[in-house]
């Protein structure tokens, strides 16, 4: 039988990234009591990176790898994350919160509680991109990538994700493009000297105008910015890497105050607007970095731990 959980625990923990689940390991180390949930997919952002390369300790790792080894850490400690657990809601209640769990199927009481919910990809909103979500858009090549070996494909976005994920693409496809809205591409010096090597062909100063096919893709159509002219490109497959957004909407449900680009306002050590609220990760607005991330659940559990023992004088 499941061990049977505590009618109120000390620390509620939503969502488990790598600021959530190093938020849950701190936590319980320091013997407080701690339930964490995941809507989506465990490791969120992380467990989408192709390879993780700039993690202290850790030589080069797939984010699925990486995740697995955190959660499994995690596990260790007597903690399991409680996949499909959307946490829809949370109140101030006698005690501290409740959590309402997959729209009212559950009601979870808290003490103290962490929002780590991350953040998505941004769509680039043009036509075309939600007829073929699925068909041939997608915004991860980790998970949908091996699907196109051997076809052509465009990855939208010359930052480190997309660079990283057009290299990906230059091994196992027949055509690689990288298509750049700006000038000039905006990746770290470390994929200058691979992406020279590749195959990759650049697109820069050039605007995804339309994502166009019956069925799935069959073509897109391109502009340049400079000239103004537009070309059709046949290819099978989109790959949409042009930034992150917040997943902040149950902060602002609950209250909290959010800031401007839509981020959780948080205080030195995590606190939310809301006393006993926290929040870490990329739902903060901080730098969209592994070792950020984790970080700011360190200091969240921590700034929890120091609240819980404050409250009970």
């Amino acid at each position: 039988m499941p061990e049977k959980q505590p009618a109120i625990v000390d620390v509620a923990i939503v969502g488990a990234g790598p600021a959530g689940i190093t938020a849950a390991l701190y936590a319980v180390r320091k013997a407080l009591s701690v339930r964490v949930f995941e809507a989506e997919a465990v490791g969120g952002q992380l467990a989408e990176a192709i390879w993780v390369e700039n993690y202290p300790g850790v030589p080069k790792i797939s984010g699925a790898e990486l995740t697995r080894r955190m959660a499994g850490q995690l596990r260790s400690f007597g903690v399991e994350i409680e996949e499909a657990a959307e946490v829809t809601g949370v109140r101030k209640a006698k005690g501290g919160f409740e959590l309402e769990i997959n729209s009212g199927e559950e009601k979870v009481s808290a003490k103290a509680v962490i929002i780590c919910t991350g953040s998505r990809h941004v769509p680039l909103g043009i036509p075309g991109e939600k007829q073929f979500y699925g068909k041939g858009v997608f915004y991860c090549a980790t998970c949908d990538g091996p699907l196109f070996k051997g076809k052509s494909v465009a990855v939208i976005g010359g930052g480190n994700c997309g660079v990283n994920a057009a290299l990906f693409f230059s091994g196992i496809c027949k055509k690689t493009y990288l298509i750049e809205f700006m000038p000039k591409p905006n990746f770290d010096a470390v994929y200058s000297e691979p992406i020279r090597k590749s195959r990759v062909e650049f697109l820069l100063n050039t605007q995804l105008t339309e994502i166009i096919g019956k069925d799935s893709i069959e073509k897109i159509k391109v502009k340049d910015k400079s000239s103004g002219k537009e070309r059709a490109i046949a290819l099978d497959g989109v790959f949409i890497y042009i930034g992150l957004q917040p997943k902040s909407g149950l902060a602002k449900k609950a209250g909290l105050k959010i800031g401007a680009k839509g981020y959780i306002a948080v205080g030195s050590g995590k606190m939310s607007s809301v006393p006993g609220i926290f929040a870490a990760g990329d739902v903060c607005g901080d730098l969209a970095q592994l070792a950020v991330s984790v970080g700011g659940g360190a200091v969240a559990a921590t700034s929890a731990f120091e609240y819980l023992k404050k409250a009970r004088g």
